[in-house]
């Protein structure tokens, strides 16, 4: 257990999730977990040990949750540990829920919900963050990012449409927005290439003049080479 990962704990968690129907992504603006079942929110934080950290991590994420739940790995004596009534009976008093996860010494996990969150009742304090949470959720194709990574490459909804013109644009030669819209490109192309944030891609004037013809630069394509695995 001195060796487990707070990454380690995302597979089992995530596969919980998503037998129960909901959808789940990983390091969502700065939650480790997502999860979401047509208008409902969940939040997950995952902690190597159950800190005061983890606990003032999850009281924020209240703030745009439906239910938030910290998930710990199980102590090697089990439920006969010290203080594990304790910290069932913390989370209570904070209306947040508890998950252990286990591993069995053949390596498969095994996860138990000692506390579930106590359902929201109070209006949302942060209406705005919750939607932007909500929106980063939804914006995500898949779900590459593995809750509770730390010093690693995180892939947003912003980056992975960047990462999608860049491929377009390498695959296909220079274009201009609306030719890699037509191309299966996202919908903001023009605004990802116009605005170039992230310094990706060279423009120059298309034929005519009034337009640009984008090109995917250097920068661009080490980006598709560092996010391969990812895409």
């Amino acid at each position: 257990m001195d060796k487990l990962l707070e990454q380690d704990l995302y597979g089992p968690v995530r596969d919980y999730l998503e037998g129960l129907g909901y959808q789940v992504k990983g390091e969502v603006k700065d939650c480790d977990i997502t999860a979401m079942r047509e208008d409902e929110l969940i939040v997950v934080e995952l902690k190597r040990g159950f800190t005061l950290e983890l606990l003032y991590q999850a009281m924020d994420r209240q703030r745009v949750a439906d239910g938030v739940y910290v998930a710990v790995p199980l102590p090697k004596r089990g439920y006969m540990a010290p203080h594990i009534r304790e910290m069932q009976s913390l989370c209570r008093r904070l209306e947040l829920g508890l998950i252990f996860v286990g591993f069995t010494q053949r390596g498969v996990p095994q996860l138990d919900v000692a506390v579930h969150p106590k359902e929201a009742s109070a209006p949302r304090r942060d209406k705005k963050r919750r939607l932007a949470v909500i929106r980063e959720h939804q914006s995500r194709t898949g779900s590459a990012n593995t809750g509770g990574v730390t010093r690693k490459k995180i892939l947003t909804a912003y980056k992975e449409q960047a990462l999608r013109t860049a491929r377009l644009l390498r695959d296909h030669g220079p274009a201009m927005a609306e030719d890699v819209k037509r191309m299966g490109g996202p919908a903001n192309a023009a605004a990802i290439l116009g605005r170039n944030v992230l310094g990706w891609f060279d423009r120059e004037s298309a034929p005519g003049g009034r337009k640009y013809l984008y090109r995917v630069n250097q920068k661009g394509l080490e980006a598709l080479e560092l996010y391969g695995d990812v895409l």
